[in-house]
């Protein structure tokens, strides 16, 4: 059962990443739409025969798998609503309407800020409460009430699929502000190289490294939006990353272990190379 669910979780952000090479528009969000319904359907028609082994595996579907289902559909809609609000003029006239958007984001957060405090720390006091199909309605208020599409949900799942897609609407709405304020570091590929490198290890280790480079400023004196440098780790090292935030979705998961497993590795094997004291 878990290998079906992959599959649907799979084929659903693959087809969403061929699509995110669309122009944002009619046409794209028609078919974001069809995609993510499909998506849901067929998880739906799993719902009647899939069955947890315990609690846990339980919480984990309505807490992670199926909010980031969801997720997928409100990001979308968001996008095209987004881009055709956008007003005609100035680039100052055009930054402000993306600093508003990134505001009404914030006071979003700010407005379920329990909750999404819970969110956000990974906590799991709450979990039987919040994420199991026989839980009892909530005794905290939710200032933006959870919609369900069916039975099949848990009284958190879908204010958790809206948090998953503000955060990604509020990292595109960055890239929106980056490209007004700094055009000139919209770069276009080189042709000069003279050899050439592919990244033959795990896609989610150049996810951490991307986030890493972005978050540390390396490039650009740190003007460099995440999208242009996943762009370009994807175009110089031809490795196929997919849509940047549902990767890192997988890094947060390792709260347990470590979330920062690929660096913890290169440090490691930097520092046994220092004591070796081999050059």
């Amino acid at each position: 059962m878990n290998q079906l669910l992959e599959k649907i979780k799979s084929d659903l952000n693959d087809s969403l990443y061929e699509l995110s090479r669309w122009e944002i528009g009619s046409d794209r969000l028609i078919q974001a739409l069809k995609i993510t319904d499909e998506a849901q359907m067929a998880l739906n028609n799993l719902s009647e025969s899939l069955q947890f082994t315990d609690e846990t595996e339980e919480i984990h579907f309505f807490k992670q798998f199926k909010p980031e289902l969801l997720a997928c559909r409100i990001e979308e809609v968001m996008k095209y609503h987004i881009h055709r609000n956008v007003p005609i003029g100035t680039d100052e006239s055009r930054l402000k309407y993306y600093e508003d958007e990134l505001k009404a984001r914030t006071s979003f957060f700010r407005m379920n800020s329990f909750h999404y405090q819970y969110f956000k720390s990974g906590l799991s006091d709450l979990d039987r409460i919040y994420f199991l199909s026989g839980a009892r309605p909530l005794s905290v208020l939710v200032a933006d009430l959870p919609e369900s599409d069916n039975e099949f949900s848990t009284p958190m799942t879908f204010l958790f699929a809206k948090f998953i897609a503000y955060e990604h609407i509020q990292c595109h709405i960055l890239e929106q502000i980056a490209r007004i304020a700094h055009p000139e570091l919209q770069q276009s590929k080189s042709n000069n190289q003279t050899f050439e490198l592919s990244w033959t290890g795990d896609s989610v280790n150049m996810v951490e490294l991307a986030y890493g480079i972005w978050l540390t400023g390396q490039l650009n004196n740190g003007n460099a939006s995440l999208n242009q440098i996943v762009r370009w780790l994807e175009s110089t090292l031809h490795i196929s990353i997919g849509i940047i935030q549902r990767r890192f979705n997988e890094i947060e998961r390792r709260k347990r272990l470590s979330v920062t497993k690929f660096i913890d590795q290169m440090k490691d094997a930097i520092l046994k190379k220092i004591e070796s004291g081999n050059s």
